[in-house]
């Protein structure tokens, strides 16, 4: 299970717009706010069982099996295509006497396009389960002294 800190931004039936917050670790390094790690943009929609309201503070659960499996899914299953295709690409190339480097590239690319498209079919059917969407697991008590300003997160 990895959980994730974030402010609640909107709210709607069930549901909650998180922005999230930088980890712990970056609240004390000197490079907090210049690295990109942040994610100052970054909103996530999760399941908001815990009735989280407008400025909450909140921990957010994401399953790490789910994580995985759409890891897999967008990094790992694509690069397979590629290489089970471009093998079939050279296979075929010697049985037909066509150039082995054309074919290899030909059907790798192809194969390649094919998985990236069962890959957002599939994804698109992921993230209306409810196990691969993230949720809130609790509501938070705010910082002491902190403002609520989503802009400033830096001080975590």
């Amino acid at each position: 299970m990895a959980t994730e800190k974030g402010i609640v931004t909107k709210t709607g039936p069930g549901t909650a717009w998180v922005r999230t917050l930088p980890a712990e670790a970056c609240a004390s390094c000197a490079s907090c706010g210049t690295c990109g790690a942040q994610r100052q943009d970054t909103e996530v929609e999760v399941i908001n069982e815990v009735g989280a309201k407008v400025g909450d503070r909140i921990l957010i659960d994401i399953k790490t099996s789910a994580f995985l499996k759409a890891t897999f899914l967008l990094y790992v299953f694509p690069i397979i295509g590629l290489m089970a295709g471009a093998m079939l690409g050279v296979q075929l190339a010697e049985h037909y006497a066509y150039d082995p480097s054309a074919c290899s590239a030909a059907f790798g690319f192809a194969a390649f396009f094919l998985t990236v498209a069962i890959v957002r079919i599939q994804g698109n059917r992921m993230g209306r389960q409810r196990a691969y969407r993230p949720q809130i697991l609790k509501v938070l008590p705010p910082l002491p002294g902190a403002p609520v300003d989503l802009q400033d997160q830096c001080p975590v």
